[in-house]
This record gives structure tokens, sequence and C-alpha cells, in this order.
């Protein structure tokens, strides 16, 4: 989580459920309130300016669960996400994620959603925006999130596609728009796409980073 992306009810109702224990790796730029919103709800708070891959591995590390779910502070789960997860795990799927929908936007999201769900289905390589979820022995045996600021997400759902079955669930995630609509749309897809292929060429997470940010 970076910055100022404070909780709001339909999060917190999306998320807690019995036997959920929600951590929060949090940036160096997250605001003091925002950090108590989510300690007013339960959740443990780490907050470290190390880059992102490496606080979701400090958090995965604290965990207490068999199985971990990586959720961004935007988006909200669909009801009845353990009972989900569980039966997919217990099925035998090392890990998965969910479908992609936005919580507003129009038909342009609408449709980016469509083509991001198209691609999961197809190359079972989800994104972050997606809720991912792995068994913990997995996911320690795989060495975790690389210590990266962008694309550690990418990263890692390879490598765990490669460990075994995934399973894309038919329940979708709502995210929010905001960055496509702050941005652009097209924009922000083009802008995701060149991310990618200099990524496949070799270019380095760090670079990528500042070039996303700017």
């Amino acid at each position: 989580m970076r910055g100022e992306s404070a909780p709001s009810r339909e999060f917190a109702d999306s998320l807690l459920a019995d036997g959920v224990e929600c951590l929060v790796a949090a940036d160096a730029t997250t605001s003091p309130s925002t950090l108590d919103a989510f300690k007013e709800f339960g959740a443990r708070v780490f907050v470290s300016d190390a880059p992102r891959g490496s606080r979701l591995s400090h958090a995965a590390a604290a965990a207490r669960g068999d199985v971990l779910l990586f959720l961004h502070a935007d988006t909200l789960l669909p009801k009845g996400w353990p009972d989900l997860v569980e039966c997919a795990v217990a099925g035998g799927a090392v890990g998965g994620a969910f479908r992609l929908a936005f919580a507003g936007g129009g038909v342009r999201l609408s449709w980016v959603a469509f083509w991001a769900n198209l691609r999961t289905g197809f190359t079972r390589v989800p994104y972050g925006d997606q809720a991912p979820f792995v068994r913990r022995d997995l996911y320690e045996s795989l060495g975790g999130h690389k210590p990266w600021p962008l694309l550690d997400d990418y990263d890692f759902s390879k490598r765990l596609r490669d460990a075994g079955r995934i399973v894309i669930l038919p329940a979708a995630v709502r995210t929010s728009p905001r960055r496509y609509l702050e941005r652009g749309v097209m924009r922000t897809i083009l802008q995701n796409w060149r991310t990618l292929a200099k990524f496949k060429k070799g270019v380095d997470p760090e670079t990528l980073a500042a070039e996303y940010r700017r």
C-alpha cells in the first residue's frame, strides 16, 4: 500500500471474516491517519521504505495462516471469498486469483477488465489487482516476492504457475478505476504494455518503476 489509501467501511466488510488475519504492508509515505484506520479494524500494520516486493515478503513471513492472499487497498473482495479460496486449495490448486472488475469507470473500463480476464484465463498469470492467493508452504519454497518496486506480482505469478495448477475463480474483485481515469485509459494501457515489454527485454524493475511514476 502506498500513500493515502485509507480503508473504507466497505473494504473492511469485504475483507473481514472468521479466521481471517489482516496484515498491511505500507510504505513510508502512508499517512498516520490511514495507518490508524487500518488498525481500528484489527489489522497488523508494517511500515517500511523498502520496495513493495520486500514489504510483501516481510508481511507474509509474519502471517500465521496456511494460505496467503495479497490484496490492494483499493480493491474489494467478493462475498464468500474465504470459502472460494479454501475450496480451490483443497481441490489441489497451488494458488490462484479472482476475475477482475472495476468499481465504476463505464464501458471503457469494462473492456479493460474483459481483456484482462481473457489474458489471465489464457496465461494463468494473474496480476496483483486480482487478489492472488497461494499456499504458504509453496510461497516460502518459491522464495516469495522479489525485492522489487514494480512487477514483483507478475514475476511471482509466473513462478507460481510453473509450480502447479492455478485457479482463476469465477467471482470478481472490484478495484478502483482511479489510476486509469486520472492518467487516461488508453495512456495507462499503453504504459503498462511498454513497461512489461521492456521488462521482458531485460530492463531492471527499479528503472521501470522510476519511468512508470514519471
